[in-house]
């Protein structure tokens, strides 16, 4: 939906991905939505240097986040929850809705 104006279908999912889970890292974010390791690091890395993002490291982790100093951070939030209101509801529930406890041990997938 964003596409055209991010320039990149990956780079939309990751935005839309840290805006409904806060940090996450890399691998976490290839392995939602069955992408490529390097396509991921390569988008987050051009969001961080464009000022977009930042990232800390977690241990041997490293963790993205929205830059809290982003000048556009409020527009950019606004019209990724406006993008939200039009993904169809399976793959809402499959990509962009937290867990809010851990699975029970022995629930099958």
């Amino acid at each position: 939906m964003l596409e055209p104006l991010f320039k990149s279908g990956i780079k939309e999912k990751i935005l839309l991905y840290l805006y409904t889970n806060g940090e996450s890292y890399p691998r976490e974010m290839a392995k939602a939505y069955n992408f490529h390791l390097n396509a991921v690091q390569n988008q987050l890395i051009k969001l961080e240097r464009g000022g977009v993002l930042y990232s800390k490291l977690k241990g041997k982790v490293r963790l993205f986040g929205f830059n809290p100093r982003y000048p556009f951070k409020k527009e950019l939030e606004a019209l990724l929850e406006k993008a939200l209101k039009f993904i169809p509801k399976e793959e809402m529930e499959k990509f962009y809705i937290k867990r809010l406890r851990p699975r029970r041990s022995g629930k099958p997938l």
